[in-house]
């Protein structure tokens, strides 16, 4: 829709949706009152159109940068990207622990809203449009119901998993639902004039490759912060401003290596930056893992946090600059909405199912551990299921009609089977960041950017006009 009817509209109207929504979120409670319907189903309903919103500003804001910037700069201005994404990083989990410590927690949505008008204002003065101008004005909206029903599918069964069984009827039948449903969306973007998803994009080596990294990264990376937040705020015991403090240093190194990383790969190429990244990535995750105990604490894990953040802040900018930079200008919207689509799902994928490795084995390891109290078996089952689905607090409830003293035992076993649990998430993490390191292999170097020489301005609208009526493929 960006490359249609111009990408500043939509990215400006994606920001007023996110803005307003964010007020909706923050007045929930009172809203759902004066409808009569719970505070949670108003909140969940404002969130949605929060997602809403965000869908529509996200692939603008990379395509922005896509026409923006000529091909031997981009590197660098989709480094700054990715390093104001990791300020945002810092802030967000500070500044939302601070919130919830000591005021309401409607504030978290409500902050949204002066930072979204000055934003729009900016951004109304600031950006420039732009649109593909060979698109045709149809909207494929046969392929945003399929594929977006596909998505929906797995997706669904991935989080409903573990709660409803992994071979029930209801996940098996959504998971292959889901696939037919992304194989037949295939077929259709196939038969379409002017399809949604433009599929001679992965005719281009890089953006095939890059695309698959974003999925197995954002799959592993968002894997890990999931169980650490549960890590910390429970075994631990961290407030949540502690817990977000805590991943201060990987923030921190993104912000220093995506711009470097941007502008080298500008230089040299994105391939070996990759490389490099996804194989610190790992290691540090690995290392996160060997320092993972009921011991633990923030000083600890600075080392191995230290070394993710590097290796992400190497990873994110040649990533994106590597799967955008053969993309002709005119479909950029749809290769940045193809990139964005590609990292949502794996995000969504690692954290349903990287979480449900977390209660699986957090249930299993807590099993084994309580074979030999002195507990009813229905109790020990409780117990057991509490623990799975990381309700803590309610376990030394579940004790109180006469097994007071053993909840200091039943709580140590729990930070025992909890450090295993997390142990285990987090080497799933890393072997799947690790699996990234083969494919950044196959992305293709450009020759290496040399002194930059003046260009007549006839020839470069010329360059412009053939860039954007061609679609490169890899050799």
């Amino acid at each position: 829709m960006g490359d249609v009817f111009g990408r500043k509209k939509l990215f400006l109207f994606g920001l007023v949706i996110f803005t307003g929504a964010s007020a909706l979120c923050g007045i929930s409670s009172w809203l759902g009152d004066l409808l009569g319907v719970s505070g949670a189903t108003t909140l969940i309903s404002a969130r949605v159109l929060q997602g809403f919103g965000g869908a529509f500003m996200m692939p603008q804001s990379l395509s922005l940068l896509t026409v923006v910037f000529p091909r031997d700069r981009r590197g660098m201005a989709l480094g700054i990207w990715s390093s104001v994404i990791a300020l945002g990083a810092i802030v967000g989990p500070i500044l939302g622990g601070f919130v919830v410590t000591d005021y309401a927690w409607e504030w978290i949505f409500l902050i949204n809203v002066p930072v979204g008008i000055g934003a729009f204002i900016a951004g109304l003065i600031i950006l420039p449009e732009s649109t593909d101008p060979h698109a045709t004005r149809r909207i494929d909206w046969g392929g945003v119901l399929i594929s977006g029903l596909g998505i929906f599918a797995l997706v669904y069964a991935m989080i409903e998993g573990n709660a409803k069984g992994w071979t029930s009827p209801l996940i098996l039948g959504l998971v292959a639902v889901g696939i037919v449903l992304l194989i037949f969306f295939v077929f259709w973007e196939t038969r379409q004039a002017d399809p949604m998803m433009k599929l001679e994009l992965f005719r281009i080596r890089n953006f095939s490759a890059g695309s698959a990294i974003t999925l197995i990264t954002a799959f592993g990376m968002f894997g890990i912060f999931f169980p650490l937040t549960i890590f910390l705020q429970g075994p631990i015991g961290y407030s949540p401003l502690k817990a977000g403090l805590t991943g201060v240093p990987l923030s921190i190194m993104i912000m220093i290596a995506a711009p470097i990383a941007g502008r080298l790969s500008d230089r040299i190429g994105s391939r070996w930056l990759m490389v490099a990244g996804l194989t610190l990535m790992s290691l540090g995750i690995f290392f996160l893992t060997a320092r993972t105990a009921t011991d633990t604490t923030w000083k600890t894990l600075i080392l191995p946090l230290v070394v993710t953040g590097c290796g992400m802040g190497l990873t994110f900018s040649p990533l994106t600059t590597a799967a955008m930079k053969d993309v002709p200008v005119g479909i950029s919207g749809s290769a940045s909405g193809i990139i964005n689509t590609v990292r949502n799902v794996g995000q969504v994928l690692g954290i349903a199912v990287l979480g449900s490795v977390l209660q699986n084995r957090l249930a299993a390891n807590m099993s084994t551990r309580l074979e030999g109290a002195p507990l009813p078996a229905p109790v020990k089952d409780h117990v057991v299921t509490l623990a799975g689905q990381s309700r803590i607090e309610e376990i030394p409830v579940a004790l109180q009609n006469g097994y007071q003293q053993l909840i200091p035992q039943v709580m140590g076993d729990l930070r025992l089977a909890f450090v295993g649990a997390t142990q285990t998430t987090f080497l799933v993490s890393a072997i799947t960041c690790a699996v990234a390191i083969f494919v950044a292999l196959i992305i293709r170097n450009p020759e290496r950017v040399g002194r930059r020489v003046p260009v007549p301005a006839e020839a470069m609208a010329e360059s412009a006009a053939q860039e954007e009526t061609s679609v490169p493929v890899a050799d």
